[in-house]
């Protein structure tokens, strides 16, 4: 029988996509040992795969929520690196006493590819979003890249020294070269192919499977079903679960969508308290989570940061993106989905600019009410399909260690 090991990253955006990846391979009577944080012990064991359990207390949700606050992106890579220097002994471990036939590890988890590096194990890359280099970034302004060379800057110096000290402790051999995130022996994405940039590092051991997004059944509180379904459009406004938006983005809201006639729910994530916003206008409702896919399947537009996994839901169930990034990465992918006409992107917050009001107002009103919109974005959902989905990447998966199985690797 197969066994194959999942190293993740301890993140909803990361976690989700995998999912039905492992739960099409167990189907398929594959042993699937999944590695992550205790907080998604109930996510992965109901997916069928056997649940291994992080060291605690050194990386999860909250770590990387906060790191992206502080610093970005460049002070998540140094809480990876940090966290690498305790995992990857954990892996190793795990590894030798299972000796899988492969490893799967999150493209941002650096200790699942330096730990297979290190037993010399098959590694396969789970890719959650596009590879994007300097020559790919989208077309920031002056100002933009200023406000990201600020955060980057003073938060470079501690990954440095600590990338060192994880080379020199485990090896440079299983450090991979092109830093985060990183591809493997076969890099699977759960994105369409239209939204990759040309990128010298796409190559022909990268599949792109399309979104894995899992199939409707999320429950509804009584509460949010009878506004899911009062009168008017819904608006859906959810700036993910690492970002969730500031008190002032918020207020913004209520002051930009209190005059439209629509209901618009607002999630403002779990690490807010939405009593500190005060009393909303009458068309609004706050919550700090909401079974997201459920909603938009009664939304009619989405105010997103543009993550992967939220614009692939919300094209996957036809809604127009009012998509607000707050980093580079989310500026990228709101462009590709706006290009093809099923988006508009506020870039204000990348350059630390609140988002003014009317426009924010005049980006909703136009996702309702231009067809346009709404007809591009039930095109991108029929193209999401184009790769295959889960069945696709257990395929893939199943192909690869077949074909090093006859090589005699």
């Amino acid at each position: 029988m197969t066994r194959i090991a999942l190293a993740g990253m301890p993140a909803y955006g990361h976690l989700n996509p995998s999912l039905p990846i492992v739960r099409e391979l167990v189907s398929r009577g594959v042993e699937v040992t999944y590695c992550t944080s205790a907080e998604f012990r109930e996510q992965v064991e109901a997916a069928g795969c056997e649940f291994r359990e992080y060291p605690r207390d050194v990386f999860g949700s909250a770590t990387i929520a906060e790191a992206t606050r502080l610093g970005g992106p460049v002070r998540v890579a140094g809480e990876v690196l940090k966290a690498a220097e305790v995992f990857v002994p954990f892996l190793l471990a795990e590894f030798e006493a299972e000796r899988p036939d492969a490893v799967v590890f999150d493209s941002n988890a650096l200790w699942g590819r330096m730990a297979a590096a290190k037993l010399g194990l098959p590694m396969i890359s789970l890719m959650t979003t596009v590879l994007i280099g300097t020559k790919e970034m989208p077309g920031m302004t002056f100002r933009e890249w200023t406000t990201m060379l600020r955060e980057v800057i003073p938060n470079v110096t501690g990954p440095i020294a600590t990338r060192r000290r994880v080379q020199r402790r485990f090896g440079k051999e299983t450090y991979p070269s092109s830093g985060l995130p990183m591809r493997g022996d076969l890099t699977l994405f759960p994105v369409p192919e239209w939204m990759q940039p040309p990128s010298p590092s796409i190559d022909d051991t990268c599949r792109f499977v399309g979104p894995t997004i899992p199939a409707a059944g999320q429950h509804l509180d009584p509460e949010l079903a009878r506004f899911l379904d009062g009168p008017g459009p819904l608006v859906l406004v959810s700036l993910g679960t690492l970002h969730t938006g500031t008190e002032a983005f918020f207020r913004t809201c209520f002051e930009a969508l209190s005059d439209l006639p629509i209901r618009a729910l607002l999630a403002t994530g779990a690490r807010s308290d939405p009593a500190l916003l005060g009393a909303p206008p009458e068309n609004v409702l706050l919550r700090q989570s909401i079974p997201q896919l459920e909603v938009l399947r009664k939304a009619a537009a989405f105010v997103t940061h543009g993550g992967m996994n939220s614009a692939l839901e919300g094209l996957a169930c036809g809604v127009p993106l009012v998509v607000v990034p707050q980093q580079a990465e989310q500026l990228l992918i709101g462009k590709a989905i706006a290009d093809r006409g099923a988006a508009t992107v506020l870039r204000h917050n990348l350059s630390h600019r609140p988002v003014p009001p009317e426009e924010l107002r005049a980006a909703v009103r136009q996702a309702l009410t231009d067809p346009s919109h709404r007809a591009a974005a039930r095109n991108l959902s029929a193209t999401l399909a184009e790769g295959g989905g889960a069945p696709a990447a257990a395929d893939h998966i199943q192909n690869f260690l077949e074909t090093r199985a006859l090589n005699g690797n």
